[in-house]
């Protein structure tokens, strides 16, 4: 599948039914009415009954890390860029966060509703990979909580981190439930099939 429609869907968040207080129960309240003049009270409602028909959709607040290590090359940023930008319009999030790391967090943006029109790719990519580390990222996500609270976490590289693998598979799983995100996607390069890669112990891997 086209790794835009996935990202699309990944990052959508469906609607969920609320109690809709500007439309009361009808059903509580001929109810309640048909009760009080059996038993001859007057008919007064006690209580006032939302209806729960009202749907709403919520927008969802997203991070996103580019690995500016040398993994991604500038030109594969600046090819999809575009279509990235155009996934995160249509999904509509209330808040996008950007951060921008190679084995430490270097910058973050941060971006909000109306106002997300277009995300900024890294400007400075290494001709040749560098040192690069996953989990900075997440805990930096964890320490700004209070702040960023997101709820799906997507991180474009490579899966050929320089950070031991061990200590990886170890502590983000840790970090990712601390953070408490719903989602984590691995937005990657397709060659990088052709070799070996490391598989994340969790999220899901979209190949572009």
């Amino acid at each position: 599948m086209d790794w835009r429609v996935v990202l699309v869907e990944e990052l959508s968040r469906g609607s969920r039914r609320v109690p809709d207080w500007n439309r009361p129960s009808r059903r509580i309240i001929a109810v309640s009415t048909r009760i009080a003049r059996q038993r001859g009270w007057s008919v007064v409602v006690p209580y006032y009954h939302p209806s729960k028909r009202k749907r709403i959709y919520e927008k969802p607040r997203i991070a996103i890390i580019f690995d500016i290590s040398g993994a991604i090359s500038k030109s594969f940023y600046d090819t999809h860029i575009d279509d990235l930008n155009n996934c995160i319009r249509q999904v509509k999030p209330e808040e996008v966060w950007v951060l921008y790391c190679d084995y430490e967090v270097r910058s973050v943006e941060h971006y909000e509703h109306p106002s997300i029109t277009a995300i900024k790719p890294p400007e400075e990519i290494p001709p040749s990979k560098g040192l690069s580390a996953y989990t900075p990222a997440f805990r930096y996500i964890k320490e700004h909580g209070h702040e960023m609270r997101v709820e799906n976490i997507v991180y474009l590289t490579d899966l050929r981190p320089t950070e031991p693998l061990d200590s990886i598979n170890r502590e983000l799983q840790t970090l990712f439930h601390q953070v408490e995100a719903k989602k984590l996607l691995w937005l990657v390069p397709s060659d990088v099939r052709d070799g070996d890669f490391w598989r994340p112990p969790l999220g899901k891997i979209v190949w572009i």
